[in-house]
C-alpha cells in the first residue's frame, strides 16, 4: 500500500473515532472516491472496509451497518469503473470526483434510510409506505449535511492531490531536462 492510502485511511479513521465532525459530516467518501481514482477499485474497496471495520469497533454500530457500510462500498465498485474508463486529469478529475461524491451521497441517503425503516431496530417508523416516507424526511438533515461535507471535502481533497502530483511531475521533468 503507498502513502495515499495510508494517509486517507488515518485521516477518515480519526475523524470517525477521535474529531467526530457531526452527524454524516465524514472523510470516507472522500477517502472512497480519491482511492477509487488514483489508487483503483481493489484498493478502495480495501480502505472503505479497513476504515469502517475499525472505526466501528470504537464507535460501536448496530444491524444498520450492513446498509452503511455497502452504501460506502456499492459506489466505491462503481467509482471505481468510472475513474478507469474516464481518464481526465486536472480540474475535469476535480468535477468528476465531485459528482460522483454526490451521486454516492444521495445513494448513501436513500440505502441507508431504507435500512432503517426496514430494521426499524428503535420502533421508530411504521411498516408502511407513510413510514417510508417519514424515515426519508427525517432522514433529510443528515442528507444536507453529508452532501456539504463531501461539497467541501472532495474538491479540496483532489485539487490537493492533483496539485502534488503536478509537483513532483515538473521536480522530475526539471531534472531530467537538466540531465
Amino acid at each position: 500500500m503507498n502513502l495515499l492510502f495510508w494517509v486517507l485511511f488515518l485521516a477518515s479513521y480519526l475523524e470517525r473515532v477521535v474529531f467526530d465532525l457531526g452527524p454524516n459530516i465524514e472523510l470516507v467518501t472522500l477517502a472512497m472516491l480519491l482511492s477509487a481514482s488514483y489508487l483503483g477499485t481493489e484498493k478502495s474497496l480495501k480502505l472503505v472496509l479497513l476504515i469502517l471495520i475499525l472505526s466501528d469497533m470504537v464507535i460501536g454500530n448496530t444491524n444498520i451497518f450492513i446498509f452503511t457500510w455497502s452504501g460506502f462500498l456499492i459506489p466505491a465498485l462503481l467509482a471505481g469503473k468510472i475513474f478507469m474508463k474516464a481518464r481526465f486529469s486536472g480540474s475535469k478529475r476535480v468535477l468528476l470526483g465531485s459528482g460522483l461524491g454526490i451521486m454516492a451521497n444521495l445513494f448513501f441517503f436513500i440505502w441507508t434510510n431504507f435500512g432503517v425503516w426496514a430494521l426499524d431496530s428503535w420502533g421508530m417508523y411504521p411498516n408502511s409506505l407513510w413510514g417510508l416516507v417519514q424515515c426519508y424526511v427525517n432522514g433529510l438533515p443528515f442528507l444536507r449535511a453529508q452532501l456539504v461535507s463531501t461539497l467541501l471535502f472532495v474538491p479540496i481533497g483532489f485539487s490537493l492531490h492533483e496539485y502534488v502530483m503536478n509537483l513532483q511531475f515538473t521536480k522530475y521533468k526539471v531534472q531530467f531536462e537538466r540531465g
